[in-house]
């Protein structure tokens, strides 16, 4: 009787084993970053999934070499939509392990054709990580348009390190960048604005000097164009974006820019 009784609790454990291993069979597993792409993936909007028990993200990969070349590869550019997740902050903790180099695409207003950067530290200071934050500045300057309320913080130097009077930059596309704080203003950002209500942007420093020379200027100079419009980005991973560096580098955002036609930009991050 006692062997009938175990016999019947092993059947009913093995059923149960059975009807319950599968629960999660249908549920598809998306990969951790661009990276966990495979090498002859072509680039594109993909599904990943970062954090594994959170929803996944819809990122763009940039996977090519032919096109901006083998160092350029595996950066996951980030939607406007991010700013909005309550993990976003976590997502970009989990993408961003590669803090010396991000890349940003640019956008002409004219045609949507793109060119793209890959922003380095500046020589001077090729010990310091960029930092990249959502809706938040900690350990930085504010940006003009933080009343927008919505927006991704690229951090070059913390204010710490720049507020000090010396040479101070970034590098684009292997140039340097470059100014010299000229009062201690310690400003050393990129930020990126979905602008979810169409605001319009801060007026600060109306005058545009910085539109005709000098580091807004440079950085956009140095942008290389991409040749494969049949693979332009969607429009959603473009942002309104502001550039404010020191004292004396420059206080400038898209809506501003006349040179070269670009109007908005992308980031990319690994």
């Amino acid at each position: 009787m006692k062997f009938l009784i175990s016999l019947m609790v092993l059947w009913t454990l093995l059923m149960w084993k059975t009807a319950h291993a599968c629960c999660n069979c249908n549920q598809k597993i998306f990969p951790r970053s661009c990276n966990s792409l495979l090498p002859k993936t072509p680039s594109g909007v993909y599904k990943i999934q970062p954090l594994p028990k959170q929803d996944p993200i819809l990122v763009y990969c940039e996977m090519s070499t032919g096109v901006i070349g083998e160092h350029n590869r595996h950066f996951n550019f980030l939607p406007r939509s991010i700013t909005r997740r309550p993990d976003a902050q976590q997502i970009i903790n989990a993408l961003f392990t590669d803090k010396k180099n991000v890349l940003i695409k640019l956008q002409k207003k004219v045609d949507r054709s793109e060119a793209y950067t890959l922003i380095e530290p500046h020589p001077d200071f090729a010990h310091v990580q960029f930092r990249l934050l959502v809706n938040s500045h900690s350990g930085f300057t504010s940006p003009q348009n933080s009343f927008m309320r919505d927006y991704l913080f690229f951090g070059v130097l913390p204010a710490s390190i720049a507020r000090q009077r010396n040479l101070q930059g970034f590098k684009s596309n292997g140039h340097r960048v470059q100014f010299r704080n000229c009062d201690a203003n310690p400003n050393s950002l990129f930020a990126f604005m979905p602008n979810h209500d169409l605001q319009t942007p801060s007026s600060y420093h109306p005058n545009l000097v910085y539109e005709r020379t000098g580091v807004a200027v440079d950085w956009r100079k140095t942008a290389k164009e991409i040749t494969s419009p049949d693979r332009m980005m969607p429009n959603n991973y473009f942002f309104l974006t502001e550039l404010h560096f020191g004292g004396c580098g420059c206080y400038t955002s898209s809506d501003r820019w006349s040179k070269f036609g670009f109007h908005a930009s992308a980031i990319g991050i690994r």
